[in-house]
């Protein structure tokens, strides 16, 4: 009998803390306010999680420079534009990519920063070689640079 009150009280302080933390809209900065403007009316009836993201969205926009949020904007436009079925697509990869190890999500980030890197005319062609490839030969390729990267990294610690 005694677990069982415990169990509940734990339960009980638990649920109060995590109560305590939910983000009031009186509570947010007057900058976060003006972000986030159009959820007001119905600020009270969206979830804890999803008002964390935004007001975590709205803090990074409020610290973002001029060009920065020109940026961003121009990107969302972007996004907004897309299909549906693209933009789930895309939500996808990047749920896979956030489950990659921290060391394997820093690789790919490096590589692609070099890509990026590249002249236009050369990262075109980069892409419509690998395009072209079978699925089969696209396997081989992908396996081959990842032992050569294993490689790499083996010379480095040794």
């Amino acid at each position: 009998m005694k677990q069982l009150i415990f169990f509940i009280f734990v339960g009980v302080f638990f649920v109060n803390i995590a109560h305590a933390e939910t983000q009031q809209w009186q509570d947010l900065s007057p900058e976060v306010q003006k972000v986030l403007a159009k959820f007001e009316g119905r600020w009270a009836d969206i979830p804890d999680q999803k008002k964390a993201n935004l007001v975590k969205g709205a803090n990074r926009w409020v610290s973002m420079t001029s060009d920065q949020k020109q940026v961003a904007g121009e990107r969302f436009k972007k996004w907004r534009s897309l299909d549906p079925k693209e933009r789930e697509h895309l939500q996808n990869r990047f749920q896979r990519f956030k489950q990659l190890p921290p060391v394997t999500q820093r690789r790919l980030r490096d590589a692609f920063r070099q890509f990026k890197k590249l002249p236009p005319e050369q990262r075109k062609k980069l892409r419509d070689k690998f395009k072209k490839l079978s699925p089969e030969k696209r396997r081989q390729l992908i396996k081959r640079m990842q032992q050569r990267a294993k490689k790499r990294r083996a010379r480095r610690q040794g």
